[in-house]
């Protein structure tokens, strides 16, 4: 099956075979080659499949809830060892449970559920355990422990689900730690983490862990930036810096054809990113203050070198990966462009951030380059929706743009009759954009 096809994309398809077919548009022998390259019969089976490895992952998480709730009622009553019993056969019941349905009886989902709930149950335990033993310390070393636990559990028993929950955990707990104990050896942290959830994406196959991580990794380098810096530019900066990689891992994937099913979601991330910070970045206020100082008292620690040194390290990542795309034999000229264009407006933002501004002339410059810079995204944005035939990013890109104008008369003080023209045209753009859009979709549809 093509990776880059969604199932809306598949089920219309097969909705449309049989008219083609009965219309002499297709003939058989190509509605069953059609058939079998996207895997049409079995949408039916993927919908159900999907629905019930919801319905079992919820009734793993009240069964998980309820056996809780009971130990819980029974809490003050229960001697010490029958507690600590209780808690570890629970635990091991689910793991046991979930991996002999899974692997034994032909039963993932079911399994994959409870090896989730299992997971769950392990980061109740370690505050039941902790409550128990009269064990005191700082709030994220438990979940440091959790995530341990369940990153182990991911691998060995292959769930997405579970190295989900290890992700955030982790996240939760480099947050915690960075906050508390801040030393250069934690600037290794998003590097290290990030490749060990990025390795298990990759075994995996999952495309919600892969993106997940790309985002985990975002908000590790942004609270690395915002505890040492104490400057609201680095954090922005930084953020840049991930949707940046994030893009180019994306494209990567696409242009290289290699693990495709991970292009479009982790580019679409990298785009929301960068879009987002651009936006923030657009109001002309952000450049009034050279430091934009995130407390009052606008500490900065030294030495900065060490705590910028893994977003240095994602940034030539990002950069190398632009310049594999760019030199891709067969990448098209305007895949080319539009890998330019994010790469040309991502430096003006991380530029803007590091040069500052103080005075009035700086702040111009800064806030009209902030917005070109925003403005390619969106165009690119555009691109992207016209040459895949992608509406939704043809339409983030559109309402992009809009937002932008819009905020721009907003923020300064115009009469009413301009805000309201500006606004009218804006609307009549849109609506004409669209209309031009579809019939361009629909030539397409056409021809094929």
């Amino acid at each position: 099956m093509n990776p880059n096809k969604s199932s809306s994309f598949r089920s219309s398809l097969k909705q449309e075979l049989p008219a083609w077919v009965q219309e002499g548009i297709v003939t058989e022998d190509a509605a069953q080659r059609l058939t079998s390259l996207y895997e049409l019969d079995e949408l039916r089976t993927e919908s159900s499949s999907l629905l019930a490895a919801v319905i079992f992952t919820l009734g793993g998480l009240l069964l998980g809830g309820g056996l809780m709730s009971f130990v819980a009622a029974n809490w003050e009553v229960l001697p010490t060892l029958v507690k600590v019993i209780l808690l570890l056969l629970l635990l091991l019941a689910f793991h046991l449970a979930g991996y002999w349905l899974w692997h034994k009886k032909n039963w993932p989902r079911l399994g994959h559920a409870l090896v989730f709930t299992g997971s769950l149950v392990f980061g109740a335990n370690i505050g039941l355990m902790a409550q128990i033993f009269h064990v005191s310390g700082e709030w994220y070393g438990a979940f440091g422990a959790w995530a341990l636990g369940s990153l182990v559990m991911a691998y060995a028993a292959r769930s997405w689900m579970t190295g989900l929950l290890a992700l955030v955990t982790a996240v939760t707990w480099f947050q915690g730690i960075s906050h508390s104990h801040p030393s250069s050896w934690m600037a290794a942290g998003p590097l290290v983490l990030t490749a060990v959830f990025l390795l298990l994406a990759w075994q995996l196959r999952s495309r919600v862990l892969y993106v997940a991580t790309h985002a985990g990794l975002t908000f590790m380098l942004c609270t690395l930036a915002a505890e040492r810096y104490s400057s609201g530019k680095y954090v922005l900066a930084t953020m840049i810096v991930s949707g940046f990689v994030a893009w180019a891992a994306g494209e990567f994937h696409r242009v290289k054809t290699l693990r495709p099913e991970f292009g479009n979601p982790t580019a679409a991330l990298g785009i929301l990113i960068l879009g987002g910070s651009a936006y923030i970045w657009s109001f002309h206020w952000w450049w009034r203050e050279r430091d934009w100082a995130l407390d009052s008292s606008n500490v900065v620690y030294s030495p900065r070198f060490y705590w910028a040194l893994p977003t240095i390290i994602v940034t030539l990542v990002g950069i190398g990966l632009v310049i594999r795309m760019m030199w891709q034999v067969n990448a098209v000229d305007s895949r080319k462009l539009l890998v330019l264009g994010i790469s040309v407006a991502s430096a003006i933002l991380i530029l803007c951030a590091l040069i500052g501004g103080a005075n009035y002339g700086d702040q111009v410059l800064l806030t009209v380059s902030v917005n070109l810079a925003a403005l390619m995204i969106a165009v690119v944005a555009i691109a992207i929706g016209i040459l895949d035939e992608r509406r939704l990013a043809f339409w983030t890109g559109t309402l992009f743009t809009v937002l932008l104008i819009i905020s721009r008369f907003l923020e300064y003080e115009t009469s009413l009759l301009t805000k309201s023209a500006a606004f009218t045209l804006c609307g009549v753009a849109m609506i004409a954009a669209g209309v031009a859009y579809e019939n361009h979709l629909r030539r397409k549809e056409a021809i094929v």
